[in-house]
């Protein structure tokens, strides 16, 4: 019989996969729409700035030493360009968030026939292919949002920057891929030394 908790996490994973589908076209349609029919009120294109006046905020000789805050910019009209830079800062990373998620999701899946299914060599080669999409899919998602907002910015703001940090997300997912490569191998050397033992007896 298939453990209950297996079970009820992939179905809990499972919606977050359907609803994380759902989410990226919305996301498409909206950068379809500022493409070729301009932006609806209410969306735009978020950015980061740096220089946020900071007079007055603070109390008690206290100081500001750096600030930095995220914006939503509406283009002017339709916009291609600023589209598809657009595409590029928020696509890859959700491709890599929905390609991990549905990995983990068919893991389960297998997992559903027994402990023996969920300790195996197939199981090992989940987590080792979820450890190289997180840790691939986040450098290229870091690299490509980078360059994307450094050549956008300037299109649609007036104080702009050559470089962009990379999120906590990034550092997050990477770290995240790289437990999935430890488990793996976990994993693997596990199963042969049981096997091992199991030819002995």
């Amino acid at each position: 019989m298939p453990t209950r908790w297996i079970i009820r996490l992939e179905t809990l994973l499972s919606i977050g996969l359907v609803l994380g589908l759902l989410g990226a076209l919305a996301g498409l349609a909206a950068t379809v729409a500022i493409a070729f029919f301009g932006t609806a009120k209410g969306m735009g294109i978020p950015l980061e700035v740096f220089d946020v006046p900071t007079a007055g905020m603070t109390v008690g000789g206290a100081t500001v030493e750096s600030v930095s805050a995220e914006v939503t910019v509406r283009p002017s009209g339709a916009a291609p360009l600023a589209a598809l830079l657009y595409l590029l800062m928020w696509a890859p990373g959700t491709a890599t968030a929905l390609l991990a998620l549905f990995t983990v999701v068919r893991a389960l899946r297998r997992a559903r026939s027994g402990d023996r299914a969920l300790f195996s060599t197939v199981t090992a080669d989940h987590l080792r292919r979820l450890g190289w999409i997180l840790i691939a899919g986040s450098v290229v998602s870091a690299v490509l949002g980078a360059v994307a907002q450094a050549i956008l910015s300037p299109m649609l703001l007036a104080e702009t920057y050559p470089f962009y940090l990379p999120s906590g997300e990034f550092v997050g997912a990477v770290v995240a891929g790289l437990a999935a490569l430890g488990v793996s191998e976990i994993v693997r050397r596990g199963l042969a030394l049981l096997e091992e033992v199991e030819a002995t007896i």
